[in-house]
């Protein structure tokens, strides 16, 4: 049940990426503070090393990746552990990276494709 959760969130901020190049973060508290009562009652700890440092990576790069992907990181560690996180974000980034050199484009969305790489890791 929390895949279905999740993957309605990453379907409505993805939709959200594609038309406004921007992703609400309304939707991410939300993702972030329900994913968060259920660490606290599964008993686990968070993961928040990898949206940490996506952050940090944002404001280097002077956000060639946006905060955005950050913070969505950042709630996604509250669902997944550290290892997942990873590997979500590496599929994503390779997704990405794979459909920027099809269409020549620099300057592309991450959430769609991360959404493509949990339906991935999750369902396929």
């Amino acid at each position: 049940m929390s895949s279905l959760w999740v993957l309605i969130h990453l379907l409505y901020l993805t939709a959200e990426d594609l038309k406004e190049q921007r992703i609400s973060m309304m939707v991410i508290l939300e993702l972030c503070g329900s994913g968060m009562l259920c660490a606290v009652q599964a008993g686990r700890a968070p993961s928040l090393l990898p949206g940490c440092l996506i952050l940090l990576t944002g404001f280097f790069s002077r956000e060639r990746i946006g905060y955005g992907d950050g913070w969505l990181m950042l709630a996604l560690g509250m669902w997944m552990n550290t290892a997942e996180l990873l590997r979500l974000f590496s599929g994503g980034v390779m997704l990405g990276f794979l459909y920027s050199l099809g269409c020549r484009k620099r300057d592309i969305p991450l959430v769609p494709f991360l959404t493509a790489a949990y339906v991935m890791e999750k369902w396929i």
